[in-house]
């Protein structure tokens, strides 16, 4: 069991121990792996505070001068209100790296303020992006290694939570785009993020559903992974689902695509309602709510198995 975020600092941290040009941004953030980095590379570090706008200001300073930029902070924050900036940084193609930490629900039972269910619709309209949404410590680890040797303006989406490691990340699966669990020939599962992990535990918890399974990890979104849409037209029924409303869903965004090619497969699509989220009962109870947790999918499953 591991975090994303530390998983990806770390690795941040081991690159800039003998690379001067990267600089890492935080907000008012805590994280031990954050800790380690402030101490071990004290000038490559800056502490912007409660300021997300200005952070991104400053992050386009650095770039202009040649650094390669990590910042980071709280999904909601250093998301939407910090639009115009992202924009420009994204006009003049620098090499900042976005760590959203804390996407969908997933940051804290805070209410809506606190709720980041429309990132993913901001990132994948900010032109000239690449979008990757984390599912596991070992896709941000690879995540970081790759971003650092191959510079670029980007959005990087990952869960706060603890959560277990699926599978290592090789570099040349990491430049595909996407990965598979289970070997099923029906149904497709298109998730990322935490999604990715409760369908995993779904079938892990159900043996007898993953023989017509097969799980994709789209971890880069934008843009869509080149052979994506080539695997995915093996399959009768595709299943897309994502912890956010539906015009900022993983669903929508591939629906274009998969029409195009997809004429026989049937596509289904789970996402939140369009609703401000107010309930104080946690993460699971808001999924349950929505009907997307596990339970009606492995139903949806079950029928089209038949």
């Amino acid at each position: 069991m591991n975090f994303q975020r530390d998983a990806f600092i770390s690795t941040i941290n081991d690159l800039a121990l003998t690379n001067k040009q990267i600089v890492f941004l935080s907000a008012d953030f805590g994280a031990p792996a954050l800790d380690r980095l402030r101490v071990t590379v004290p000038d490559q570090f800056f502490h912007l505070g409660i300021s997300e706008q200005n952070l991104i200001d400053v992050a386009i300073g650095l770039a202009l001068k040649g650094k390669i930029v990590t910042t980071y902070a709280m999904a909601p924050f250093i998301s939407l209100r910090c639009a115009e900036q992202h924009k420009i940084a994204a006009m003049m193609e620098l090499p900042i790296i976005n760590l959203i930490a804390g996407v969908g629900l997933g940051y804290a039972n805070a209410g809506p303020t606190h709720y980041a269910t429309e990132d993913f619709a901001l990132a994948l309209n900010t032109i000239g992006s690449t979008v990757i949404t984390t599912a596991d410590a070992p896709t941000a680890a690879a995540c970081a290694k790759h971003l650092i040797e191959h510079p670029k303006f980007c959005f990087v989406r990952m869960d706060r939570a603890q959560g277990q490691d699926l599978s290592d990340v090789t570099p040349s699966s990491f430049e595909t785009g996407y990965r598979t669990f289970y070997s099923g020939k029906k149904i497709a599962i298109v998730s990322h993020g935490y999604m990715v992990l409760k369908m995993h535990n779904m079938l892990e918890q159900n043996q007898n559903m993953s023989a017509s399974v097969t799980i994709f990890d789209v971890f880069r979104s934008k843009p869509i992974p080149s052979m994506l849409h080539k695997d995915l037209s093996e399959f009768d029924h595709i299943i897309i689902i994502d912890e956010q409303i539906e015009k900022s869903s993983l669903g929508l965004h591939l629906l274009p695509e998969l029409m195009k090619s997809h004429q026989s497969s049937q596509i289904h699509r789970f996402h939140l309602s369009e609703a401000f989220m107010f309930g104080n009962d946690g993460r699971e109870s808001l999924i349950k709510e929505a009907g997307i947790e596990e339970d009606v999918i492995a139903q949806l499953i079950a029928d089209l198995s038949t």
